[in-house]
């Protein structure tokens, strides 16, 4: 206080500054720290036998290698000799597995390949004939979806409501379809009050969300440092999927960002039970929309704006 009544605001705001940026640095300190910890190291600098999260890591991009080598129009003879050894190596470590399996059949797929130029139909198919949808129809679908903030009190959410369209989720892409999106449901009023609480924007409406998921990635299934923004990509098509999934399943939603600091991370890890190997991603408020909703116009850009259609 002292301070503030003597010193010049030119060294007031430069103090201040300097305040920020040490509070800057240490957010990235964290954020470097937890990666480091958790994430699987790259194969090329990788020292002793990957363990948990880091040999799912591991095997699921080896043996996704071997899948879509398969799957282009002329694959060379041979191919993935590397792959090969780390899913001899790997693969055993993880036998009662579902990823060590695919890790296994994936090893006999790349030998009988590179040996007898056989593709193993049980790794790739022909596509599927895509369903003949309503163009129409479908580009309603998509507009009609908005962010709900009024939510029908008198509906709840059901389980099967959250299952269907948690099975739309698991279809989202992913790096080398390492699937690492995490989400965690929660419907007890008093539960799902104190955990929006810890988030910036709800509180106009936060009374009126009947239930709340938290959606997070896995960070032990991301490889080194090339890979370390990979995670926030891939949850972000995750939780956009399960966005369109309860959009599909008759379910509102109102997607709630989490720009926050790690000590607000810590506090929502307590209160929700997520481990540190998981890096929070968004909230998403659910529930069914009140007869009365009001959405926001939120107008959005033009093709042209965003794109280079106009030259294409």
């Amino acid at each position: 206080m002292y301070l503030r009544k003597i010193a010049p605001k030119s060294v007031l705001r430069f103090l201040k500054e300097q305040k920020f940026k040490r509070e800057d640095r240490l957010e990235f300190r964290m954020d470097r720290r937890l990666y480091v910890e958790f994430s699987t190291p790259d194969e090329s600098r990788g020292k002793g036998l990957p363990a948990g999260g880091n040999l799912e890591a591991q095997l699921t991009k080896d043996y996704h290698r071997v899948e879509k080598g398969l799957s282009f129009p002329e694959p060379r003879r041979p191919f993935g000799a590397d792959v090969g050894r780390r899913l001899a190596a790997l693969a055993p470590l993880a036998s009662e597995s579902r990823y060590g399996v695919f890790a296994s059949e994936a090893l006999i797929a790349l030998n009988s390949w590179n040996e007898g130029g056989s593709r193993d139909t049980t790794l790739v198919s022909r596509m599927r004939d895509r369903p003949v949808l309503d163009e129409d129809d479908l580009a309603q679908f998509f507009s009609s979806r908005h962010s709900v903030r009024t939510f029908d009190p008198a509906r709840t959410v059901s389980r099967e409501e959250l299952r269907r369209a948690l099975e739309i989720a698991l279809t989202s892409p992913s790096v080398c379809n390492r699937q690492s999106g995490r989400v965690r449901f929660f419907h007890d009023p008093s539960t799902v009050r104190s955990l929006l609480s810890l988030q910036n924007g709800n509180a106009g409406f936060r009374d009126q969300i009947p239930a709340v998921a938290i959606i997070t990635v896995d960070r032990r299934l991301f490889t080194g440092i090339t890979e370390r923004n990979q995670r926030w990509i891939d949850g972000g098509l995750f939780a956009m999927t399960l966005v369109w999934g309860l959009h599909a399943a008759g379910v509102a939603s109102c997607m709630l960002n989490w720009s926050v600091n790690n000590k607000r991370t810590d506090q929502l890890r307590a209160a929700a039970q997520i481990p540190r190997s998981e890096d929070v991603i968004c909230m998403i408020a659910i529930g069914h929309a009140a007869e009365e909703a009001l959405v926001a116009r939120s107008p959005r850009r033009s093709a042209e704006e965003v794109s280079n259609l106009s030259d294409y």
